[in-house]
């Protein structure tokens, strides 16, 4: 069941762009799994399988382990087409079991013979000899330029990485050990192999708790060196302290050095820390920085450091959970620089905000980018940053979700009531705003607040992704306010979540009959659960949701159903036909889409009837011929769902046709249409 995650950080910006790169059209369409079809699709060869998840290695029946990789591994070596893999393994008996053992070396066996894969993500194993084994299988690949090992390296496999890495024909540009609970030796064994080279761009160290300044040390000289090419560096939640100066004197010194982001999230960082690392960036190329969980850095030392960084060419600051104050906080606006800036949970008094959005407004910004949930705004602040916003035609990206919804927030206080909300839209009426992602959910948004909501939305004809799951201040009423809205020409809304409101039949009926013509939006969530009471009934709402995807009311209806929409949600599982007709949504050939669903829905062999088929036997003799090729048209591989081949069809009408495909026939009856006209 598909749920919001509304109340994660970097909900809104799914791909988490954080460069000064355009951001990439989100596509929620998952990685096709390894399964029976696939395998098919691999051996074929097939351009459309390009990612490849291989889940539950855990289970025993699982298609992983009855394939003969050492057999029929071609379908992977000799793979043309396929770039990303990725393995999860959560089997703890691996190690101990010779067979699976096995199966997973002829797999990485087959993956090192492959030229196409470039990204490979993988969990290491308990057992760190069979994990060095496998990551040994790399050394030398062609293609592999990202590599991604979850869960902690061994030091036998930390050493296999770094052999890795010190392969003369080794492509590798991005190296992420995500949680690598690594310590100074096997950092070391990582180091070594990095000093000296000229591809590396991306280094991911999060969760090295037992680091020393040794260790440090080692990262330090990688930093130094003047081949470093590094332009990523993560050390999230490391106990890198011990080596901050070092590390800050490194890209201090080295002028040839490219990072252009960097995340220290939950280092502990002090205010000397943060004063050594403004020191260290002034003059640096460096674009992106992550300083969110850095909780010992008062409101004077954010001051110092935004300061300093007035001097750069930072364009974006993530800085969650923190205290920043409100003198730090108004000391924001100096840095001109920026366009995306993410605040969520930031310790500071509504007069610090106002602070900074009268200065925002005043000096200029150029922000894209602005995210500033679960904080201690107020209605007053709202207003300041409704003016603020009313003179920004940059901003693309605005969250505010988690602004203090009653029920769901954790501090009651710092809650912008509903009237806060009616002041902000009203305020924002008529403005230049034209944003693509929006989110305001978990928060006091009433019915005269979402009316207004959806008057602002329905000018932004860019908006994509609309965000207002647990506003469940507006009645079933009142959520119907976004049926005009959905209804527009103009709509190009990809996707909608409005889970965990208050929503009934009636409301999921309306949103289905308004989203009869749409042809962009793709992920519609009414999720709900029964634990607060929900009224949604589900079965009338279901219904409407099957007649949108295919309507079967004449084959001209099914043929103008709707063919975009892939997910909705809604309490109690999906009817089996609904899920069948969103799977079938997912193909990319709409024509093809129409002609499943009119060939299941009208012409399937078990309730086919005289009058059905009847309709393609009253068409003019001219359209019979594009007619047979639409029935007979070789159907695709590219499933989500089932397919229906329309050769039974093609077989019932030939026989009630025969003259259509018996050339002697046809000479008879044109002779029989000669003599009837003579003797006229």
């Amino acid at each position: 069941m598909m749920e919001d995650t509304t109340n994660q950080d970097e909900s809104i910006e799914t791909n988490n762009n954080d460069n000064n790169n355009d951001e990439e059209e989100y596509d929620s369409d998952e990685d096709p799994l390894l399964e029976e079809h696939t395998v098919e699709q691999l051996k074929q060869n097939d351009p459309s399988v390009t990612n490849l998840d291989i889940m539950n290695l855990h289970a025993n029946d699982c298609i992983f382990y009855t394939m003969n990789w050492k057999e029929d591994g071609n379908c992977i070596s000799n793979n043309t087409h396929l770039k990303k893999v990725y393995i999860y393994n959560n089997d703890e008996h691996l190690g101990k079991n010779g067979h699976k053992k096995q199966q997973l070396q002829d797999f990485f066996s087959c993956i090192n013979k492959n030229r196409s894969i470039e990204y490979l993500s993988f969990s290491s194993d308990r057992d760190d000899e069979l994990c060095g084994g496998l990551i040994e299988e790399l050394c030398g690949h062609s293609s592999l330029t990202r590599l991604q090992i979850h869960d902690g390296l061994g030091s036998i496999a930390c050493s296999a990485v770094g052999q890795v890495l010190k392969h003369p024909q080794s492509k590798l540009k991005h190296l992420e050990l995500p949680y690598s609970k690594l310590d100074d030796d096997r950092l070391g064994v990582l180091c070594s192999a990095l000093v000296g080279n000229n591809t590396m761009e991306t280094l991911q160290l999060n969760g090295s708790d037992k680091i020393s300044s040794l260790g440090w040390r080692a990262l330090s000289t990688v930093l130094r060196d003047p081949n470093c090419k590094l332009t990523k560096l993560n050390l999230d939640n490391s106990s890198i302290i011990q080596g901050w100066t070092g590390l800050t004197f490194a890209i201090q010194r080295n002028p040839n050095l490219k990072l252009t982001q960097l995340s220290f999230c939950g280092i502990n960082l002090n205010n000397k820390g943060a004063d050594d690392l403004g020191s260290a960036l002034i003059g640096s190329p460096v674009k992106v920085l992550d300083l969110s969980s850095n909780q010992s850095i008062t409101g004077t030392g954010w001051q110092t450091l935004f300061n300093k960084l007035s001097q750069t060419s930072i364009e974006c600051l993530i800085l969650h959970n923190t205290k920043m104050e409100d003198a730090g906080l108004a000391a924001l606006a100096c840095i001109g620089t920026l366009k995306r800036l993410r605040l969520r949970s930031v310790e500071a008094n509504p007069a610090g905000w106002w602070t900074l959005f009268n200065l925002l407004q005043r000096i200029g910004t150029q922000l894209v980018s602005l995210t500033i949930t679960h904080n201690n705004i107020s209605n007053v602040g709202l207003a300041f940053l409704g003016s603020l916003l009313r003179n920004m035609p940059s901003i693309r990206t605005l969250d505010m979700s988690d602004m203090g919804n009653p029920r769901f927030s954790y501090t009651f206080s710092r809650k912008v009531t509903s009237q806060g909300w009616i002041s902000f839209f009203n305020a924002l009426q008529d403005s230049n705003l034209n944003l693509e992602q929006l989110d305001f959910s978990n928060n006091c948004i009433d019915d005269e607040g979402i009316q207004l909501l959806a008057r602002l939305v329905s000018s932004m004809a860019s908006l994509k992704h609309l965000r207002l799951s647990q506003n469940d201040l507006v009645t079933p009423t009142g959520w119907q306010a976004l049926t005009g809205y959905l209804q527009s020409p103009n709509l190009s809304l990809k996707e909608l979540y409005l889970a965990k409101n208050n929503l009934n039949d009636d409301a999921v009926v309306s949103f289905a009959r308004a989203l009869e013509q749409n042809k962009t939006l793709k992920l519609l969530s009414l999720y709900d659960s029964h634990d607060d009471g929900n009224a949604l009934t589900a079965e009338r709402g279901w219904n409407a949701v099957s007649v949108l995807l295919c309507n079967k009311t004449s084959i001209m209806d099914t043929y103008n159903s709707n063919h975009t929409l892939k997910e909705v949600s809604i309490y109690d599982d999906t009817p089996d036909d609904t899920e069948s007709y969103m799977d079938l949504n997912k193909i990319k050939d709409k024509a093809e889409v129409a002609r499943q669903k009119i060939l299941q829905t009208h012409f399937s062999t078990e309730d086919l009837d005289s009058s059905k088929l009847q309709v393609l036997l009253d068409m003019e003799l001219e359209m019979m011929p594009a007619a047979i090729e639409w029935i007979g048209r070789p159907t695709n591989d590219d499933w989500f769902g089932r397919s229906v081949s329309g050769l039974s069809l093609l077989y019932n009408v030939t026989r009630r046709m025969p003259d259509l495909f018996d050339s002697t026939a046809q000479k008879k009856q044109c002779a029989k249409r000669k003599r009837n006209s003579c003797v006229n």
